[in-house]
């Protein structure tokens, strides 16, 4: 048995969702057919000096085949703009070189973007979707029209594929909003024909997987969804929590502060809800753990003196977890599930969330995600949490959740079930 997995992202270092997902894959595979029945086909980028399977390489599409192919085919509606970006006939050569050197018994494409290079044998592979792109670009234009002061930023991590003559077309709020609209219709379609023409279909949404079946009438055993597997450190999975100091809760907020929706959700949360929560519960403390915090959240944070930590990159995340009341993830955008919340969920610690914080994963006290979406009703749960009983039973829930879910054994099965 070998696998191969085409994709335009090197998963490693793993430090974005996207590539926990893409790594887990590979550690997934590694484990059940060894290192030399896993084949990684990279599109693009450089190839790195090490890889833990096998690794092939193919050049991506240069800076004018992309330009014309945007001007060729996105213009016309003959494809979305991010397969538009990464197709070429060089790359279609390449990608067809190796698969007939590899054989491989199972191919896995990821997103729409590499399924155009799939061969005549799409309905026995498997496309991995990630998240609906369409439905990721129609909360991008809710958002924009929301906070019309915020950098969505649409590109994201793909802007790398994007020629930098094209760039500014994203940054401009007009330009924004209409290459959104544009995507989003060009994109559902690419989606629905990977729906239907794809053996199986995988999204990380259990919703999402739920509305592409039904607008496709495709059936659920080929339109799934299915976990990540996040890598823990040492220890991570049920850590040891240790209790607050007495009159001291500490709740924790983490993520990469240059994202648009962690910088957002930050400044909302130190502007309207942690003064509520000093209002009642004098000696809390709140510690931020990310890198690359702007200035101006610096100087929110610094407002708070020493209640409020704006701590950077930190190296032992199950000690700085170790005496969280509550993990917090107060944002007001953003799609995809948040892999902050499981990293929560595998130490036991109770999450406050957002709706669209909690977005894809179940929430409630039972699944030890508490949501709220008003600044009084979020402050009211982190209030709740003080308590130690309360706290003890919403922990317990939240490290069952994750055994339950997010475990290794547990995502083993579901992409046992998932790759056949």
């Amino acid at each position: 048995m070998t696998v191969m997995l085409v994709s335009a992202v090197d998963p490693y270092p793993v430090d974005a969702g996207k590539k926990v997902v893409l790594a887990g894959f590979v550690d997934y595979f590694r484990e059940r057919y060894g290192p030399g029945g896993v084949h990684y086909l990279l599109v693009g980028g450089r190839p790195p000096e090490r890889f833990p399977v096998t690794l092939h390489h193919v050049p991506g599409p240069g800076r004018l085949t992309a330009v014309g192919n945007v001007a060729l085919r996105a213009t016309t509606g003959r494809s979305s703009i991010q397969e538009a970006l990464l197709r070429s006939r060089a790359v279609g050569h390449g990608i067809d070189r190796i698969r007939e050197q590899v054989r491989p018994s199972r191919q896995v494409y990821d997103t729409v973007r590499m399924a155009q290079y799939a061969d005549e044998s799409a309905s026995k592979q498997v496309c991995y979707l990630d998240d609906l792109f369409s439905e990721r670009y129609t909360a991008m234009l809710a958002a924009a029209r929301r906070f019309p002061d915020v950098d969505i930023r649409p590109l994201g991590n793909f802007a790398a594929h994007v020629p930098s003559p094209l760039r500014p077309i994203a940054d401009n709020r007009h330009g924004r909003n209409a290459l959104l609209r544009t995507e989003r219709r060009l994109v559902r379609r690419s989606e629905d024909r990977v729906a239907t023409t794809f053996g199986t279909s995988l999204l990380i949404s259990e919703a999402e997987a739920v509305e592409l079946a039904a607008r496709t009438g495709v059936s659920r055993d080929r339109v799934r969804s299915l976990p990540p597997l996040v890598r823990l450190a040492p220890g991570g999975a049920n850590a040891e929590r240790r209790e607050p100091e007495a009159g001291r809760p500490v709740f924790v907020f983490l993520g990469l502060l240059s994202l648009p929706h962690n910088d957002d959700g930050l400044t909302w949360l130190l502007s309207e809800i942690w003064p509520l929560v000093l209002r009642a519960l004098p000696g809390a403390r709140l510690r931020v753990i990310g890198r690359e915090a702007s200035e101006a959240l610096r100087a929110l944070a610094g407002r708070y003196g020493d209640s409020v930590s704006v701590e950077g990159f930190v190296e032992d995340l199950n000690g700085a977890l170790a005496d969280a009341s509550a993990m917090l993830n107060p944002l007001r955008f953003g799609s995809g599930i948040k892999l902050k919340v499981i990293e929560a969920l595998a130490r036991g610690i109770p999450v406050v969330s957002t709706t669209v914080g909690a977005e894809g994963i179940v929430s409630g006290a039972d699944a030890g995600i508490l949501v709220a979406d008003e600044p009084a009703a979020i402050c009211a749960q982190m209030c709740e949490l003080t308590s130690p009983g309360h706290n003890a039973r919403i922990a317990r829930a939240s490290a069952a959740h994750f055994d339950a879910v997010y475990s290794r054994p547990a995502v083993f099965a579901a992409y046992d079930r998932a790759f056949g």
